[in-house]
């Protein structure tokens, strides 16, 4: 049973998105200062209030999915027979620190929020986010499991995040809001097929076995 849970990624992946989801949906329902709709999802965690407590909560526990994730992913690819045994233990170390950093900047987000932190704040917030392009990026070099649509929508990831923070930086047409919406739906269907793809190369293995 222990095992079953420790492999099923996806599942993880999905209760990660489903555990932000809820709590930004709660937070900004409840909160009484609307002006976050014009700014960015940080707000929410901002003031002290019931809403920002539950939206900081929110983060905390996809903080700690995160960190659960990150074992899960190594035990799944570890069990991987099909690629050389060297280059699976890299992967492993590899996706192991890359997650964990990433768990470490959410629950960053979580205990610093934007007014009282701001530098604090978007040094995680940032960090956590030029992890997941590096992991984009490079994964085809790290675990070499996946169909190559996957790795060229990674690459779109990278040329998307540019394009967002042009169109917000540089000609104001778009909220810090609508960047972060749009960066995390594109990172988080990355993660469940990259979640997806992990457990199923342990399951084919798995099967050739029996």
């Amino acid at each position: 049973m222990k095992l079953r849970f420790q492999m099923n990624c996806k599942n993880l992946v999905y209760l990660f998105g489903g555990v932000i989801f809820v709590g930004s949906v709660i937070s900004g329902l409840l909160t009484t200062d609307k002006r976050w709709i014009g700014w960015h999802f940080s707000r929410l965690g901002e003031g002290g209030m019931f809403s920002s407590t539950i939206f900081n909560i929110s983060i905390f526990v996809a903080a700690l999915i995160v960190f659960i994730l990150s074992i899960a992913l190594v035990n799944n690819i570890t069990n991987i027979n099909n690629i050389n045994k060297t280059k699976i233990n890299r992967a492993a170390r590899i996706i192991n620190k890359v997650f964990k950093i990433i768990a470490f900047c959410l629950f960053g987000v979580s205990i610093f929020p934007f007014d009282n932190y701001p530098t604090v704040h978007n040094i995680f917030g940032y960090s956590m986010l030029f992890t997941f392009l590096y992991l984009c990026i490079f994964i085809s070099k790290i675990l070499p499991i996946f169909p190559q649509q996957f790795y060229i929508y990674g690459y779109s990831i990278l040329l998307s995040t540019a394009v967002c923070y042009i169109l917000f930086l540089f000609l104001g047409v778009i909220s810090l809001l609508t960047v972060e919406m749009i960066l995390f739906s594109i990172i988080y269907y990355w993660l469940v097929l990259f979640a997806k793809g992990v457990s199923s190369a342990v399951t084919i293995e798995e099967y050739r076995v029996i």
